[in-house]
């Protein structure tokens, strides 16, 4: 179990139970399924003596708080309080740690005995849908003048965005390559090094997701990143091309200049 702290969601397994109940609320679940589809998910979980606990807590909890606690889960958490279960790894870890586990216990027992708050309806989060598509190659001018490229390998499409992964390509020069060379260029992911760059410099991170997670948040517009013209076709290995980093627009810009300056 990953736990880091005695505070409920100071936990794995806590913060995962609470954000797939609220994604389910959040896509229109009914509260009865909702709960079911958590318990199946983590039910091999269920039966671990440190995890099954914090399972229960953190459903209890995430519930309570939005107006939607279950009859069988705020009974199943309020017995699990009140038989202490779940404290065996905090008394492990000495008596100050046990203490705070326990006023952490207590909280969510008052949190579930007290009158319950109206039941919240949940939105999802906004979510920003890219226009490029597979085999778009975006030039990106630093600004020492050279243009970098990078080429959109696939894109990653899931209930909170759909984004593109790009593929930073072999390439730092003056101008723009005509077509023939953009067909030949090859990408910067055979550990060699991208842009002159040492690998051990830039941590072999030449493929990102880029996403806009705010409406305020740029696009690859506005900070210079421009399609070419042309497609690029397919290459093998696309759609298993390892991830290095997730970013944004204004961190993808950053890290090409600080490429390009270590040259």
């Amino acid at each position: 179990m990953g736990a880091w702290g005695v505070a409920l969601f100071s936990d794995d397994t806590a913060c995962d139970v609470r954000d797939t109940y609220r994604e389910l609320i959040e896509d229109g679940v009914e509260d009865e399924e909702a709960t079911r589809r958590v318990l199946n998910e983590f039910g091999d979980a269920l039966v671990d003596p440190d995890e099954g606990p914090v399972i229960w807590l953190a459903l209890a909890w995430t519930q309570s708080k939005i107006g939607r606690l279950d009859a069988m889960v705020r009974d199943k958490a309020l017995t699990l309080i009140e038989r202490g279960e779940g404290l065996e790894l905090w008394q492990e870890q000495g008596a100050k740690a046990l203490a705070g586990r326990q006023a952490v216990h207590q909280k969510v027992q008052a949190q579930l005995t007290a009158p319950q708050p109206e039941r919240k309806r949940l939105r999802r989060p906004w979510r920003h849908v890219t226009d490029l598509t597979p085999g778009t190659v975006l030039s990106y001018r630093v600004s020492s003048g050279h243009f970098v490229l990078l080429r959109v390998a696939r894109i990653d499409d899931d209930r909170v965005g759909c984004a593109p992964i790009l593929s930073l390509m072999r390439y730092l020069g003056d101008a723009l390559p005509s077509r023939q060379e953009l067909d030949r260029l090859p990408d910067a992911v055979d550990g060699s090094c991208p842009l002159g760059v040492p690998v051990d410099v830039v941590m072999n991170m030449t493929v990102f997701c880029v996403a806009v997670h705010r409406k305020k948040d740029p696009d690859y517009r506005e900070l210079g990143f421009e399609p070419l013209e042309g497609m690029l076709q397919p290459r093998p290995g696309d759609a298993e091309l390892d991830l290095h980093t997730y970013t944004h627009w204004q961190g993808l810009a950053n890290t090409m200049e600080w490429y390009a300056g270590c040259r």
